[in-house]
């Protein structure tokens, strides 16, 4: 009887509370009397034109739901012509949101993206040089009061392979490199390299390979990238931290 009497205790904690009592011969069900006053459910409402407007697609959207799942349930032409019905509605209306978007980016055409960024095959290549002279301008001119900062693992093979692609971009800008092993193993491809003696932790620097530039004036150091990168994404690095990652620098 104690076991019994566990396990009883054991389901009526397990099994979820649902809006009917079960019925069956581990169940007692006793009447329950309550002497509790039901609050009395506003029957007024609230008409359909004074809801908020979320509300209102909130109740419409409802009733489509509803107009689908009676449909397949019925199984009747005219529960699924209801439907489709009220699937025309969000149709058209979609049509008219969209032709609307369309006529408003017209009258306020600083908030159409193309306007600043055009997306064309002529704009884009336009775009694409402008940005690139741009980059190269900025580069040219840090180049002339900053330097790089390369640290790097010798044994590293993705290491190696940025090595090469740093070089020859500090050489296409005339940015003086001092490359720096964080593992004692030099690159012969970077014959000018010095070998770690605390400046990586000083940095904090945490993942290599790591590219920095540094004011040799200001002392200041600001990281340019990290990891394996082309040499078109270095020049975009460059744009973004010279310029402070304003809005509009790309």
């Amino acid at each position: 009887m104690i076991r019994w009497g566990i396990v009883i205790l054991s389901l009526a904690i397990l099994l979820p509370v649902s809006a009917e009592q079960p019925v069956g011969y581990l169940w007692y069900n006793l009447p329950k009397h309550e002497d509790q006053k039901k609050t009395p459910s506003n029957t007024n409402g609230v008409p359909f034109s004074q809801l908020s407007y979320q509300a209102q697609d909130a109740v419409l959207a409802y009733y489509t739901k509803e107009a689908w799942h009676k449909a397949m349930i019925k199984g009747s032409v005219e529960n699924m012509k209801n439907y489709l019905a009220l699937q025309d509605y969000w149709t058209s209306r979609a049509t008219k949101v969209s032709r609307l978007f369309e006529k408003t980016l017209l009258y306020y055409p600083e908030y159409r993206y193309e306007t600043t960024h055009p997306t064309s095959s002529i704009g884009t290549q336009l775009s694409d040089s402008l940005l690139l002279k741009k980059q190269e301008a900025t580069i040219r001119t840090m180049a002339k009061d900053h330097g790089l900062l390369y640290f790097y693992r010798g044994k590293n093979p993705y290491d190696e392979k940025e090595a090469g692609i740093i070089k020859d971009f500090a050489q296409r800008f005339d940015l003086s490199l001092i490359p720096i092993s964080v593992d004692g193993v030099t690159d012969p491809n970077l014959p000018s390299s010095q070998i770690d003696k605390g400046q990586a932790k000083a940095l904090n620097i945490r993942f290599y390979p790591a590219l920095l530039l540094v004011n040799p004036k200001t002392h200041k150091v600001m990281p340019i990238s990290y990891g394996l990168i082309t040499q078109d994404m270095l020049a975009r690095q460059f744009l973004l931290v010279a310029t402070n990652f304003s809005k509009g620098t790309l």
